[in-house]
Order: structure tokens, then sequence, then C-alpha cells
């Protein structure tokens, strides 16, 4: 049975819609506000598949899933027209740096192998014009350019696409705004340089820019039509939707890209010049290290655009320029760190993709590097940026400097023969290699299925007694529906890691962390019994989802007097939730009475 089809028989035997006044799900269970439990149909509920078991508590319905549950919940949301996402929604644990750069690596992934194909190209024919193999006047590299460069200059239309399947609107309206930017009224505007506005209706002004491959415009822009299409198709009668939906939505989300986002992304990446351009007239050290430590992160938002046009103004004013030395540093320390993540993936697939993006990295084209590789690997982006600076900091004590605009890739050191050329040699040595070295120390290496061992040790969770989970007192637990395990009545409000893993799950509530070993073993910590109803109250969570824990990261602090106060139990429950893998679970033979946070309790042998 498909998620809907599950989804539509509960609600069924539940009593339908209209016996449900709300519905919400915590790490397992979906919970009903029912108006009638002799409506109920127990026997039919728990014959559904995919239904592990129910218990009627606290005057709610709970029905027994399994830590999939959202995928069931977001059909019978949509069904009784409530929020999709539950209780997950409005309590979202990602930090806005992560948010964003997960969002951007989702747009960008699937569009990674024609970047890296057209950086790959467009890094080599730069090289060869650099070393004076071919001219960059002639036919055949004009036709090769086209090849290399329509993938940059049109990048706004790869993004919309992939943008519009993650915020969940229509690819082709998405692409009808980045056609919108550069439709060519506005680029032979920009071109021309003789209209700065057009005028929207004599009184709206419509500023002029050069939209080709700008990132951060239209990723903004398709996030805002995904809003207004909802909301034009929710207020359109059902027999104009067709029609007058798409319509409409492109009209306001085409007016709002040209008249708000575009111009706003834009300012932004001038803010950002100018404030390099400040940097510079106080010490070029200190635009070093900063210029050297926003460049990868600009590089990644598309706002490293409006450094250009600093550079060329300073070949026009002053004969030579110093930022895009900068640049070719940080595009060094991005190959760098690149070139470490191929020691770390272990699958033949991953291998290649980092190979071919750290080559095009040290040609000059960073784009693969970054939106393909280190947007998945925050400590490799962290050092990336660190090598950038420092090496960015080095040259400019030393004055390293270009007289002429050249593409910042490993050829292009033949411009600066002369009296910095060893300084320039020295700063793409300290940026590969500071890089390298800091994300291989930082990024832990990847798992394949020779490392892993075939068992896993659960240790105790907090000091406390040991509990058998048949003796637990919520019977979802101790009839072991979701999975076996154990349990510990805590002595303090301290709570560790049973196992070594990453964080899969925090819940909202904070009454339950999931975490995944290396062998695919789900484990769960739920922290007291009902404790979901609390709302995160009593519990201090110090883990984020994709932190790597140990039986010695502590995980949560819970609040026992408040738990007690609310009349909660305080035990906390440790579960494999994946049985299937679990061949047997044996506890240690003095596992009875009190043991201290760490303390092996049980193992378990795998399938």
């Amino acid at each position: 049975m498909t998620h809907k089809e599950v989804a539509n028989s509960i609600i069924e035997q539940i009593g339908g819609k209209e016996n449900i006044n709300n519905a919400w799900h915590c790490m397992t269970r979906l919970r009903f506000d029912i108006k009638d439990e002799k409506k109920v149909n127990y026997s039919a509920l728990e014959k559904i598949s995919k239904v592990v078991g129910t218990k009627y508590q606290s005057e709610q319905l709970q029905v027994v899933i399994g830590t999939d549950v959202a995928d069931y919940f977001a059909p019978i949301a949509k069904e009784l027209g409530l929020d999709e996402d539950g209780t997950q929604s409005s309590n979202e644990k990602k930090g806005i740096v992560s948010l964003f750069m997960d969002t951007v690596s989702g747009v960008f992934g699937p569009i990674v192998p024609a970047i890296a194909g057209a950086g790959m190209i467009k890094g080599l024919m730069a090289g060869l014009v650099a070393l004076n193999v071919i001219s960059n006047q002639t036919d055949t590299f004009l036709v090769i350019d086209m090849i290399a460069s329509g993938v940059f200059t049109f990048l706004p239309f790869f993004v919309a696409a992939s943008a519009a399947r993650i915020f969940k609107t229509n690819q082709y309206l998405a692409v009808a705004i980045a056609a919108t930017l550069q439709f060519p009224t506005m680029t032979n505007a920009v071109a021309a340089g003789d209209v700065s506005e057009f005028l929207l209706f004599n009184i709206i002004p419509v500023p002029v820019f050069n939209y080709a491959g700008t990132v951060i415009p239209i990723i903004f822009a398709v996030l805002a039509l995904s809003y207004i299409y909802r909301w034009v198709d929710k207020i359109m009668p059902q027999a104009l939707k067709t029609v007058f939906t798409p319509t409409l939505s492109l009209f306001i989300a085409g007016l709002v890209t040209l008249t708000i986002i575009g111009p706003i992304s834009i300012h932004l990446g001038n803010l950002l010049a100018d404030g390099v351009a400040w940097l510079f007239s106080i010490s070029p050290v200190l635009a070093g290290i900063i210029v050297g430590a926003i460049r990868p992160i600009s590089i990644f938002t598309g706002l490293h655009h409006a450094m250009t046009p600093i550079a060329l103004q300073n070949f026009a004013n002053q004969g030579y320029d110093m930022l895009m030395p900068m640049m070719f540093m940080a595009n060094m320390a991005i190959t760098g760190a690149t070139a470490a993540i191929y020691t770390k993936v272990k699958t033949k697939e991953e291998k290649t993709i980092v190979f071919s993006s750290a080559v095009s990295g040290i040609l000059g084209i960073t784009e693969p590097a970054l939106f393909g590789i280190l947007s998945k690997y925050k400590k490799a982006f962290l050092a990336a940026t660190i090598g950038s600076s420092v090496a960015s900091a080095f040259i400019s004590f030393f004055g390293v400097r270009l007289y002429g605009y050249i593409l910042s890739s490993i050829f292009s050191l033949p411009a600066y023969i002369g009296e910095y050329f060893i300084f320039a040699v020295l700063g793409i040595l300290i940026a590969l290699i500071l890089s390298f070295v800091l994300t291989y120390m930082m990024v832990p290496a990847a798992t394949t299925e020779e490392d892993i061992p075939n068992e896993i040790n659960l240790h105790a969770v907090a000091s406390g007694t040991y509990i058998p989970l048949e003796d637990v007192s919520d019977e979802v637990f101790s009839s072991k529906m979701m999975g076996d395990g154990f349990a510990i009545e805590p002595l303090d409000g301290s709570v560790y890691a049973p196992v070594r893993g990453i964080v899969t799950t925090v819940f909202p509530s904070k009454h339950a962390i999931g975490i995944r070993t290396a062998n695919g073993i789900e484990v769960l910590v739920h922290m007291g019994i009902d404790t979901v109803s609390l709302g995160g109250e009593g519990f201090d969570v110090l883990v984020k989802e994709g932190d790597s824990v140990t039986t010695d990261t502590k995980l949560a602090q819970m609040d026992l007097a408040k738990l007690r106060e609310y009349g909660k139990a305080t035990v906390i429950i440790v579960l494999i939730t994946n049985m299937d893998r679990v061949a047997k679970i044996s506890p240690i033979p003095s596992v009875e009475g009190q043991h201290a946070a760490g303390a092996l309790l049980e193992n378990v042998d795998l399938i």
C-alpha cells in the first residue's frame, strides 16, 4: 500500500475526518484528538499495513507506525487540511547558514555535471591562451568557448529548473522567470549602458542589471514564485485555474523579481564591492585577511561578480590590481580542500566527481567544487576559507599584484613573473597545503562495507538503574512494538549517546533523538514517557542533525524535577528500531542494578 492509501485507511478506521479534531505525530506515533472513541475500529486499524499497534492514553488515540511516521502523517495532514510537516514545521533545528547551504547544495546537485564539464573545458582553454598555445581571437577558440561558457552565461536557467524542484513549484514558470531576467531587452540595455531603468506604468522603476551567471536572484525569485503560485491557486476558482493560475503567478512573480528581488541581490554584491575597496584603503593585509575569508562564500552565493569591476577599475586607474591575486588564492584553497575530500570518499563514482572538481578548480573554475563537493562537507568549506584567508594575507603583505586581467587558474602563473613571482608561488602552496591539511584533519573518512563491524554495543545513556524494556510502563515500548533495547531510570539529567554514529533526527519537542550507526542501525533515545505533550519544556538538546556522536557525547540535559512536576515518568528508553537487521541482543551478565553513564549494557549481533 502507498503512504496515501495507508493514511486514508487509518482515517477511515478512526471514524472518518468528522471524528478527528486534530492530528500530529511524535517520533514513532501518529496522535489523534478524536471526538468519540467508540467510533474507532481498533481491530481493523491494527490490521492496516504499517500499523504496528494502537493505544488510547491521555485522551489521545496513538497509532504506532515507526520512525518513518512523518511519511504517513503528510497525506493525513493533507486530507485533514493541516500543516503537512506537523509539529516539525515551526521548530526547525537547523541554523540559517546550514539551511541556506543545504538549499543551495540541493539546487546545484543535479546540475553539477553540466558545470563540471563546462568548467573543465573553460579552464583548459584559458590555460592554453595563457601559455600562448592558441589565440582567443581564432574561430576555433570562439566555437569552443561557446560550448564552455553557455552554462555559466545562462546559469539562471539551470538554477531555476532545479530550484523549482526544491521549492515544489512549476519548473516551466521558474524557467520563464529566468528568461525574464535575461531577455534581450534587459541584456541589450546593459550592453548599451545608456538606460539605467525602465518605468513600469510610468511610475514603478525597473532597474537595469546584468543577471547573466547570477545565482542568488533566481533562487529567491523561484522561492517567491512557489508562494505566489500556491496563493493564486488557492483563491482561483476551479474553472479558471488552468489558464489564470500560471498567468497571474508569472506576472506577479516576474514583477516582484524585476523590481525587488533582482535589484536587492545586485545591491548586495555592490555593497560587498564597496566594502572591499574601503578595506584596501585602510590596509592591504587586512584586506587580504577579510577578502580571502569572504571570497569562497561570495563565489558560493554568486556575489563574487561584484569584485571584477573593482579589479578592472584598478587596472584603469593605477595600472595594477591586488584583488585578483586574492581570487587566485581562494581558488587554490578551494582546490586543496576538494583534493583532501578525494582521500575521504570511498566509491569510484564519488572519487571521479571529486577528482574532476579538483582539476576544474586548479584550472580556475571552482563552482563544481563548491556546489558539488564543499557544500556537502561544511568543515572542508571552513578549511578552504581559512586557507584562502591566510594565503591572501601572505601575498598582500608582500604586495603581490597583477598588471592585466586574467583567469585565476594555475595557468595564470606566467602573468606573475617578475619581482612578486616567488611570493605568488608561496601563496599558492600555502593555500593548497593548508586547506588540504585542515580538511584532512577535520573531515572523517567515509566507511565501506569492509570497515563496518557486524555488531554494536549499547551503552548507558545516563547514570542510573537498568530497566528491562518489558518492565517499562508504556505498553508501546514494553511490548517491543517499536523495537528492542533497554531503559534507564536516571539519577541526574545528563543524557549521553548510547552508540557511536550520526544524529539523524532531533524531534522538535526535544524529547527524542535518532542516531544511525556506521552499519546502518537506527537507535532511538526517548526521554521520558508521553513527554511530547510538553513541547520541549524540560529538555535542553545539545546536538543537532548531522552531528557525529560517541558514547562520550552529551546529547541533552533533562530537567527531572520539571518532568515530575508535570507527572511524567523520567525513564529514558533506548531502542533499536530496525530490528530486521538484528540477530540477537545480549545483556551483559551484570546488567542489573545501577551503572555509570557510558557503561556497556547490551551486545547486539547483526544479521
